[in-house]
């Protein structure tokens, strides 16, 4: 493992943009030997408000990765030593074509899912986790639920003309064999963006929505236990979704569509872990747009943070230490009685 904390030592990828956390690089997957990938889809479709630039967030993503290092003060643990973690790149994405473009992300996450690798892939806007749930749910026997962190319900049935966009993946992916809308879970929903006509559609597909009143009200500990057990039913594989734009924009401005009132980064940080607990077979994080983002990068580095989040989680559950981010550090001392 390269030392992340010195990062001009790090070999790049291509230009100046380094592998994910400085994680091996490996192109040709016939050598890939590795629990964990990390993949980025620079896919940027029709855009729904302002205009994309999802496709930079892979890139930039990657770079403020280096900011983190393999050992977590937070979890008290050396990811490296439970979880070997590669990045394979990204994927040559064919601009204007969806389909096409989609296609090749699905294979190319098919070739690491074959060699046993978990897949974390970097939108990119929200239409790729439609290919890349399929990919994972082809790859394994047994049903899939699925766990979205997201302020929109994504549930139009197409958009600009178009089936396969940002505005449609929670639809199509409710549409797989492997996947029953029972096992689908949104996390955040908010906001005046929302159709009308996915109101009655969530709850005649029977997906479960915790709006942010709920979570507020009920606490992020609660929601995301109740979505880990309703994703996981009868042991279902899990897989993740992360939209940036669940998380409030003080926290995360870069996105497509910014709402108010969303997740604060400790939420988003502990919902993940609730949720990814005990692992997941796929994981991804979608619309971060670096042109929109602060000069410090606010939204990228939270972005690098979460996927890291992501495979510690992974990698504590190797570890049997799946619950040690609650007491790596406690220091025993009781709290007084509120008076």
């Amino acid at each position: 493992m390269r030392e992340t904390l010195s990062p001009a030592g790090v070999p790049r990828i291509y230009g100046d943009v380094p592998p994910f956390m400085a994680f091996p690089y490996v192109r040709d997957l016939a050598a890939l030997a590795a629990d964990a990938v990390v993949v980025g889809m620079p896919f940027d479709g029709i855009a729904t408000f302002r205009g994309g630039a999802t496709r930079r967030a892979p890139q930039e993503i990657r770079k403020y990765s280096l900011l983190y290092g393999t050992y977590s003060f937070d979890w008290d643990l050396d990811m490296q030593a439970h979880l070997s973690v590669a990045d394979i790149g990204d994927i040559d994405v064919v601009p204007g074509d969806n389909a096409a473009s989609y296609a090749r992300l699905e294979a190319r996450l098919a070739s690491a899912l074959a060699g046993g690798a978990i897949p974390l892939t970097i939108g990119g806007d929200h239409g790729i986790s439609y290919p890349a749930v399929r990919a994972v749910a082809a790859a394994g026997d047994t049903p899939m639920g699925l766990i979205v962190f997201d302020t929109h319900l994504d549930l139009s049935e197409s958009f600009g003309g178009d089936r396969l966009t940002r505005a449609s993946p929670l639809l199509r992916i409710a549409e797989l064999d492997k996947l029953d809308p029972r096992r689908i879970v949104v996390i955040g929903a908010r906001g005046p963006r929302n159709l009308p006509e996915w109101i009655p559609l969530y709850r005649e597909l029977g997906i479960t929505v915790f709006s942010m009143e709920e979570v507020e009200r009920l606490g992020i500990d609660t929601v995301a236990l109740e979505a880990r057990r309703i994703a996981g039913a009868d042991g279902a594989r899990l897989y993740i979704s992360l939209d940036i734009d669940g998380v409030d924009p003080a926290f995360a401005p870069a996105t497509n569509s910014p709402e108010a009132g969303g997740l604060t980064a400790r939420e988003i940080i502990r919902g993940l872990r609730i949720v990814a607990r005990d692992g997941f077979a796929g994981f991804d994080l979608v619309e971060v747009s670096p042109d929109f983002d602060a000069s410090s990068g606010t939204t990228s580095i939270l972005a690098g943070r979460l996927l890291a989040e992501a495979l510690f989680c992974l990698a504590a559950a190797r570890a049997g230490r799946k619950d040690a981010w609650r007491n790596a550090h406690d220091t025993g001392i009781a709290r007084e009685p509120a008076a």
